[in-house]
């Protein structure tokens, strides 16, 4: 049986993820996924109730199984990014997300370039509105790893119910698969699905 495991995840990829699966899969099969996030699990639920797909939910100490089956061929192509709240009612997210292809801000000087980054992403934790998702590939998933300067600022960001996707294939690229301690890592389907239905894209 197939199974999906988005422990770690931060919606939309836990979703998009079903998604892709309920879309491959054959009519009539079941497969598994695996999440460890309260707010994931509601979406899920409400992106599966949508789709009229059936499904029951186990849960084992920290970790919520949902065993799903695909009814019907066709599923809806409604956004992920809808089904995505947070458990932080003093924000609100806005429909936009924040890309970042370089660990340093703008041309020039790179210490400069690194320092603006960094106030950069310190800066976003103060917004009134907060992207839906931030999406790291090439150099900028260097600002994922432990050693960076704005670790620490991520898993805040992360936990005030931003997700974080970093190329999967950049990080094995520079290798710093054993650094990267928050978000998920990702693929460039569920990195172009992000991009393609953000109604804006910040990049800095």
């Amino acid at each position: 049986m197939r199974i999906v495991d988005t422990k770690g995840q931060q919606c939309p990829a836990p979703i998009i993820a079903t998604k892709r699966t309920l879309k491959e899969a054959k009519k009539g099969e079941t497969f598994l996924v695996l999440t460890d996030n309260r707010t994931s699990l509601n979406n899920l639920i409400r992106f599966l109730k949508d789709n009229k797909t059936e499904f029951s939910v186990e849960e084992a100490g920290d970790i919520w199984t949902l065993r799903i089956t695909k009814k019907t061929a066709e599923v809806q192509q409604t956004e992920a990014e809808k089904y995505c709240n947070t458990d932080i009612p003093h924000f609100t997210q806005g429909n936009f997300i924040i890309v970042f292809s370089s660990d340093k801000m703008g041309e020039g000087d790179e210490e400069l370039g690194h320092l603006l980054m960094t106030n950069f992403i310190k800066a976003i934790k103060d917004l009134e509105s907060l992207p839906k998702t931030m999406v790291f590939y090439n150099n900028g998933v260097k600002l994922g790893s432990v050693d960076s300067t704005v670790s620490e600022h991520l898993k805040e960001i992360e936990k005030m119910g931003v997700g974080l996707l970093f190329c999967a294939t950049c990080v094995k690229y520079y290798s710093i698969e054993e650094k990267i301690k928050t978000g998920s890592l990702s693929n460039m389907y569920e990195i172009a699905q992000v991009m393609a239905s953000a109604a804006h894209i910040i990049k800095p």
